[in-house]
């Protein structure tokens, strides 16, 4: 008694302590004005939360209790028992992905879980939670089953799910088991936003700072506290050239060109005509962090007028091969539009390419910069802006004020350790992915510290809703409201909350909920870039018998990549694959090859790579790269494949047929041996 008693006053000083923390913090940031009213319970056990309990087993059936991850139990809702056998039914059917949001919304194929509960819910087995959170089994039927756990209708402060949510059992192995359940909560429709600097006085530092969710939208030459680029020691090579005092020449230009590219960008003077030049220009005058440190100057090369000089405020990309630069203007009303500049670096880039798109400097969008009919400087639309186009998959805790004739001016969560004041209020921002963008808004779970609740809890939803947490950005969707841009904004300019399903935010954030058929190559492969979710829509690892995956299954959010599924990936190319794919037939991917392709392949030394077949970059954000040479003597001139740098999630392999419509396996830059199956001209 007298040990339990003190663990007890123990626990109760440590909850003070972190309170204390809490409040701290919480007051820095009300000294920014970002504060809302803050509540502690200054209690080590909040309520509804129970020690480990002891249940009764069912001897022929299944049992269980059904919690939040803070330890509270929920008292409410419903265990489905989800057949495997009707999960591998799902994926007859592919998925359409161009339907239209109202068709989506009523598609009953594409989300796994909840269409099927939806459609044959009535005929499954399925056990009611109590009042002390316990639901029960007495028997169970045959086969491989799914364990669910759904909210009631009235519900509302609650996701379905569940950890085990993902993963089939077989009957054999739950007979006569408990199985705890641990399902998500999600933030009230009342909470906001507190920054990722308060939720990390609880949760430490974090490996988040090391994604290029984080380090995504920068300052130029200096970062936030949350942003540590070591992960990419080239992450700020495009600002060399500004130190160089580099002169770009946009030449050979075409206003109607498809793409986003117009012209040709050289750092020397080409023999053609020069519609205008770029100059990227650093003022030693200025110290890095503050406006005006680096700038562009617009050179009319076609007439006469002055040169127009843009201040560079912030980095856009460097983690994946590119880097883009924005300018700020004052909207009518005061308040800011910021816009990418005409220019573009990628990090791959090669002069040597015959593709302009793929040297170290592009075009991107040089229409809206200049006139080519008139010969004449100008400047983007408003509802070109990067605010109402691009902001809100970046920020977090996003809002949007405005509209095409005022202008539209973003804003995100104040933060200490944001990495700018966006808006110009003199408080910066966290405008990059940061834990709410996941989690959601976090004030009511810190209210409940030390044992937080009212937050969502990705890992525990089912794998539809969790999928959907990425998918809503990636995956080229065309929103509602900020003028109907890439953006999967609402009618009230909302981004979609952590924890939506599919069906949902398809009527409510989307005109188009993905890209057109236009993104895609004919074997369904991704084209355009930001298709991940659209690819891994068509993917056996999404609707299977066994394990239906999510993106965080191969894709840590945190970042700790010396710890996936307890192996060092550095160590293991393979690691997340093997895991699930392990059968005693393939005992090294080079003899799965082999199986697979006929040929033994035993001139190769390294090991394979499974992504080399399964994920090969059809899709290109920065520039593309060499892959196969193909020359045979007896013919001239060789032929030079390239490969792409965003990989196809389908994760299904492309025949080498498909080589003359798109990047395969095939024409791996380690296949020289391939050449032989392609004809040399």
């Amino acid at each position: 008694m007298a040990l339990e008693a003190a663990r007890r006053f123990a626990d109760s000083r440590i909850v003070r302590v972190r309170a204390t923390l809490l409040g701290l913090c919480w007051a820095l940031s009300c000294c920014l004005g970002a504060c809302e009213e803050l509540v502690v319970l200054d209690s080590a056990e909040p309520p509804g939360v129970l020690d480990a309990v002891e249940i009764a087993p069912e001897i022929f059936g299944l049992v269980g209790q059904v919690r939040e991850p803070n330890g509270s139990f929920v008292s409410s809702g419903t265990v489905f028992l989800v057949p495997a056998a009707d999960v591998a039914g799902l994926a007859d059917t592919p998925i359409d992905l161009f339907l239209s949001p109202e068709e989506t919304a009523a598609a009953t194929n594409d989300e796994p879980i909840e269409d099927l509960v939806d459609l044959r819910g009535d005929t499954y087995e399925r056990a009611t939670v109590d009042l002390d959170g316990i639901y029960r089994f007495s028997t169970l039927p045959e086969g491989d089953h799914f364990v669910v756990w759904f909210p009631d209708e009235t519900d509302a402060r609650h996701l379905p799910g569940g950890d085990y949510a993902r993963v089939s059992f077989s009957m054999a192995s739950l007979v006569g088991m408990r199985m705890d359940l641990r399902v998500s909560a999600t933030p009230g429709a009342t909470a906001t936003y507190v920054g990722s600097s308060v939720c990390m006085v609880c949760h430490g530092l974090q490996s988040t700072t090391r994604t290029a969710h984080n380090v995504g939208l920068q300052v130029p030459g200096v970062r936030s506290i949350l942003q540590d680029i070591e992960p990419w020691p080239d992450f700020d090579l495009g600002l060399e050239a500004f130190d160089a005092g580099t002169t770009l020449f946009y030449a050979s230009c075409n206003p109607d060109a498809s793409d986003a590219s117009k012209c040709e960008v050289t750092e020397d003077p080409p023999p053609g005509p020069v519609s205008f030049e770029i100059g990227l220009r650093r003022d030693p005058s200025v110290p890095l962090g503050s406006v005006g440190a680096y700038y562009v100057e617009l050179v009319n090369r076609t007439n006469t007028e002055p040169t127009i000089r843009y201040d560079v405020v912030l980095t856009y990309g460097g983690a994946l091969f590119r880097q883009q630069y924005l300018m700020r203007r004052t909207n009518s009303g005061g308040s800011f539009s910021y816009f990418l500049l005409p220019l573009q670096f990628n990090y791959q880039g090669d002069f040597e390419n015959p593709d302009p798109d793929d040297w170290p400097w592009r075009d991107y969008r040089s229409d809206q910069w200049f006139d080519f009919e008139a010969g004449a400087i100008r400047e983007p639309a408003n509802g070109e802006s990067f605010d109402n186009n691009c902001a809100g998959c970046h920020f977090t805790g996003y809002s949007l004020d405005g509209d095409d004739t005022e202008g539209w001016a973003a804003r995100a969560v104040v933060d200490l350790s944001g990495a700018f004041d966006y808006d110009g209020d003199g408080r910066p921002e966290l405008i990059n992915v940061g834990c709410e963008s996941c989690h959601g808004p976090g004030s009511e779970h810190l209210e409940l510290a030390p044992r937080g609740g009212a937050i969502v809890s990705p890992g525990s939803l089912t794998p539809g809703r969790a999928t959907m947490l990425c998918g809503s950005c990636h995956s080229r969707p065309v929103g509602i409201g900020g003028g109907m841009t890439g953006l999967p904004l609402s009618a009230s300019d909302e981004m979609p909350s952590p924890g939506l399903r599919r069906a949902h935010f398809a009527v409510d954030n989307t005109t188009r909920v993905g890209g057109a058929p236009s993104d895609f190559f004919a074997s369904g492969d991704a084209f355009s870039h930001y298709q991940q979710y659209s690819g891994h829509l068509q993917a056996q690892h999404y609707r299977n018998p066994t394990r239906m995956s999510d993106c965080t299954g191969c894709h840590n959010p945190h970042a700790n990549f010396d710890d996936v599924y307890g192996s060092a990936v550095e160590e293991n190319l393979n690691a997340v694959c093997v895991v699930c794919h392990s059968e005693p037939e393939f005992l090294t991917v080079l003899e799965h090859v082999a199986t697979v392709t006929g040929f033994s392949h035993d001139t190769i030394t390294r090991e394979f790579r499974c992504t080399e077949c399964h994920m090969v970059p059809t899709a290109k954000s920065g520039a593309a790269v060499k892959a196969l040479l193909d020359m045979i003597p007896s013919m001239d001139p060789p032929v030079q494949y390239y490969w792409n740098d965003i990989a196809a999630h389908r994760m299904s392999m492309t025949g080498r047929e498909a080589y003359q419509e798109q990047p395969v396996a095939a024409t791996n830059a380690c296949a020289p041996c391939h050449g032989g199956f392609f004809p040399n001209r």
